[in-house]
């Protein structure tokens, strides 16, 4: 099997038997996302009448209150997203970081009229990913949750308290969310080079720079970005290289118990937000301890 199946399949295997960190969002951000009125002027209706926030507005707030969130699917085999049979198709969307992650939801497949589909094609899976991404961001996040519940969003000069939750929120960001202006600060981040830096150096020890080039690759696909050019900010960058170190970590059936690698992903990235050498550094360390 080659680098990047090998890490793809372990990614996988991760995810299907629940060996992952827990994602976990504060009480105080959900319930400032979940008043927020920011939403109010993209609601739409569909043809029952029933209020609904669109995704490209659920992935516009979601970047706007969780930056380093984003949403994946559950996979039956490596790239296939659709569960069940016909007439009860799903998907499992849930909330990343890269590192950490939610549960799965479970979300029917259907028409725009609420029905069971039982024909699958690609514009009903897209389409079904979609919502489903919607409401993975409103469960586990509170944006556009009150429309669940039937609820008004709040208006914006009323919505005091909101206003004054999510302040104390920006207020209280965690520590780790800091060093990133650090690294943006001065020179616009370059993730894309700063991925062919971290390859270069190999602090993995890979076959070659190829061979890290190539699981970084991999990386990238597993978590949503595709290609070095979409790791705009630190914090994707982050979530590129503690998704490869997890991936190499089961690559190699290193035992380790999660509380351990959770502190370990941490210091790494950690490191990834404050400068790519740093995070080689941080990387080589970690290596070095699991020799």
């Amino acid at each position: 099997m080659s680098a990047p199946e090998s890490t793809s399949q372990a990614v996988l295997a991760d995810r299907m038997t629940g060996n992952f960190a827990a994602l976990e969002i504060s009480g105080e951000a959900f319930t400032a996302a979940y008043d927020t009125p920011d939403i109010g002027p993209h609601i739409e209706k569909d043809y029952k009448g029933l209020s609904y926030l669109s995704w490209p507005f659920a992935y516009r707030y979601l970047k706007q209150h969780f930056p380093s969130l984003y949403v994946a699917f559950e996979e039956k085999t490596l790239g296939e997203v659709v569960f069940g049979t016909p007439g009860a198709y799903y998907v499992r969307p849930y909330l990343t970081d890269g590192c950490r992650r939610t549960v799965a939801l479970v979300f029917p497949i259907m028409d725009r009229k609420h029905n069971a589909i039982k024909e699958l094609d690609g514009r009903a899976i897209s389409d079904n990913c979609q919502r489903g991404a919607v409401k993975a961001i409103a469960t586990f996040t509170g944006l556009g949750l009150r429309l669940y519940a039937g609820e008004d969003i709040p208006k914006e000069e009323s919505n005091g308290n909101a206003q004054r939750a999510k302040a104390s929120t920006a207020k209280k960001a965690p520590t780790t969310e800091k060093p990133a202006e650090a690294q943006t600060s001065g020179t616009p981040f370059d993730g894309k080079q700063s991925l062919v830096d971290f390859c270069t150096a190999n602090p993995l020890q890979y076959e070659d720079a190829k061979a890290c080039q190539m699981a970084v690759k991999d990386t990238l696909e597993s978590v949503g970005l595709n290609t070095g050019a979409n790791v705009k900010k630190p914090e994707d960058f982050a979530n590129t290289i503690t998704t490869l170190v997890a991936a190499w970590t089961k690559e190699k059936g290193i035992k380790v118990t999660k509380a351990e690698m959770t502190s370990q992903l941490d210091a790494i990235r950690a490191a990834c937000l404050i400068s790519t050498k740093e995070t080689i550094a941080a990387c080589e360390k970690f290596h070095a301890a699991k020799k």
